[in-house]
């Protein structure tokens, strides 16, 4: 008996040798830059070794799409929660057009990386089926703003007697489990729907994303992003499964005061901070 498992395994373990090692994958979605992230790297072993660089490429970038498709439907997922659709749409158009980078082979290993933009032109965004523009105002775009009614006055005006022109608003959500979503949005504490992608056309919200989500004010991307007299404020709480933000009314109507802020808003110049650890998701 012995002797028939000694050879058994003398057979088998140069067997196993010749088999090539799975591929290592990893994955992340990088919420302060707006990119998801994903690395594959194969141990070339046995025929996966003799194989050409031209099928290695396209092995690593189908073990990335792999990848990517589960992170995509994570997305979605947390982007549909509060959507009647919830149906995932069909990213093949999207995933054909993507190109590996960094494809390199060195030391008996093949590796590359897939970067994929949140937002942007032919970004993950572009492709998400959201209901951009559904809640949009028609009847502000030509508001006249109270200050161009008045004669000498300072850019912001701090009296009672107006309301203060915000160039954006910062949410400090970092006391909260606040998980970022493309289609993050902010309610009222009565319930009530204050900003999303509802209320930013198509091309505003591709391009710039519905928010930004960043650790620290500090940071000279919120100052691009909310301007230089953003309004801010705490989140109260969370709504649909914590990927949306509940305000204050009276922050709500604050922001809503001035036919300026509003059409800030409008540019989608809001920033929520949110802590370090829950920028970066790993897959």
């Amino acid at each position: 008996m012995g002797k028939r498992l000694a050879f058994l395994i003398a057979w088998i373990l140069p067997l196993i040798a010749l088999q090539p090692p799975a591929p290592v994958i990893s994955g992340e979605v990088d919420w302060q830059h707006n990119r998801v992230m994903i690395s594959v790297e194969w141990q070339l072993r046995g025929g996966l070794a003799q194989r050409p660089n031209t099928e290695l490429r396209g092995l690593l970038r189908s073990e990335a799409l792999r990848k990517l498709s589960v992170i995509t439907e994570r997305l979605w997922q947390k982007a549909a929660a509060r959507l009647e659709q919830k149906e995932s749409p069909d990213f093949a158009q999207f995933y054909s057009q993507l190109k590996l980078a960094n494809f390199q082979v060195a030391e008996n290993r093949a590796s590359a990386m897939l970067q994929i933009a949140l937002r942007g032109r032919d970004s993950l965004l572009s492709f998400f089926p959201l209901p951009f523009g559904s809640e949009l105002a028609t009847d502000t775009a030509h508001d006249e703003s109270a200050y161009a009614q008045r004669a000498n006055t300072t850019e912001y005006d701090t009296s009672d007697a107006e309301p203060i022109r915000y160039t954006g608003v910062i949410i400090d959500a970092r006391h909260l489990p606040f998980t970022p979503s493309l289609n993050s949005a902010i309610f009222t504490s009565s319930g009530r729907q204050f900003y999303g992608a509802e209320f930013l056309r198509r091309i505003t919200a591709v391009r710039r994303g519905v928010m930004g989500f960043y650790p620290a004010e500090t940071l000279p991307e919120v100052l691009r992003r909310a301007g230089k007299r953003p309004l801010k404020i705490p989140a109260l709480g969370l709504h649909n499964a914590g990927t949306d933000l509940i305000i204050s009314e009276e922050d709500a109507a604050r922001l809503l005061a001035h036919p300026d802020s509003r059409r800030n808003l409008e540019r989608a110049r809001v920033v929520v901070l949110v802590p370090t650890e829950k920028l970066s998701e790993k897959f």
